[in-house]
């Protein structure tokens, strides 16, 4: 099967897309083609609802795009799962959302989990965001953010997985969390690391994504048109412009 993989933060270069592709290629199957891109037409990183907000338009024409390349699934690289209503009623291809999907994975592994973050503003919006994902809010039982000295988790991983490992042994043993959840994608890959020291399992949202791609396409089932209908056909447009807030 072909996947098309979005990642909706402006500005990665074509070495970092293609690491990442292997990455995730990595846990899928061997028949399995993945591709990713990320937004180019709009300058924002996912790190606000003002944010998802923006990249919504260009990942909405990306799902479509994708759909019409024969793509057999769409997956949205984010824990937020931008614009992921919209897309699911652009196509009938699956869309996936990292941040969904590994909630669902989540609460099939233990009673309650937790999520890590690498920002503390965050905080509430990653709690808002377990009620959107189907999965029972009561599950949640925290979520705690790491702090890191660079903007970029994957510069240093060691300290990244020892400050994930720090916060993690607080939501089992404070907080009650029986499996834990990487709660942001720069974070792919480090779940193993983790789930060792720890001792309880680590979820890795950009795994989860996948995985739940191939299971539908295996299934042969995609999202219900009943729950995501075409929008009525007419004319949409918008004009290019900045916020600065």
């Amino acid at each position: 099967m072909r996947i098309k993989v979005i990642n909706p933060d402006y500005g990665m270069d074509d070495a970092t897309l293609r690491a990442r592709e292997r990455m995730l290629s990595a846990i899928a199957r061997p028949d399995t083609d993945i591709s990713m891109d990320c937004i180019t037409e709009t300058r924002v990183e996912i790190d606000s609802a003002l944010d998802v907000v923006l990249a919504g338009p260009e990942i909405v024409r990306r799902a479509i795009a994708a759909e019409r390349d024969g793509y057999d699934a769409f997956v949205l690289y984010c824990l937020s799962d931008p614009a992921i209503v919209a897309c699911r009623e652009a196509v009938r291809i699956p869309v996936v959302g990292c941040g969904q999907a590994s909630m669902v994975v989540a609460a099939s592994l233990g009673y309650r989990f937790s999520l890590l973050t690498n920002t503390e503003q965050r905080t509430p919006e990653k709690a808002e965001s377990v009620r959107y994902s189907g999965v029972d809010a009561s599950r949640l039982a925290s979520v705690r953010s790491i702090r890191l000295p660079y903007g970029d988790p994957r510069e240093d991983i060691l300290h990244t997985v020892q400050e994930l490992t720090k916060a993690g042994r607080r939501c089992v043993e404070e907080d009650g969390a029986t499996v834990l959840i990487l709660g942001c994608l720069s974070f792919a890959g480090m779940g193993p690391d983790v789930a060792a020291e720890v001792g309880v399992p680590v979820v890795d949202p950009a795994f989860a994504g996948i995985n739940m791609a191939e299971l539908l396409h295996a299934q042969r089932i995609s999202h219900s048109k009943k729950a995501y209908p075409f929008p009525p056909v007419r004319p949409r447009s918008w004009e290019r412009g900045q916020i600065d807030v």
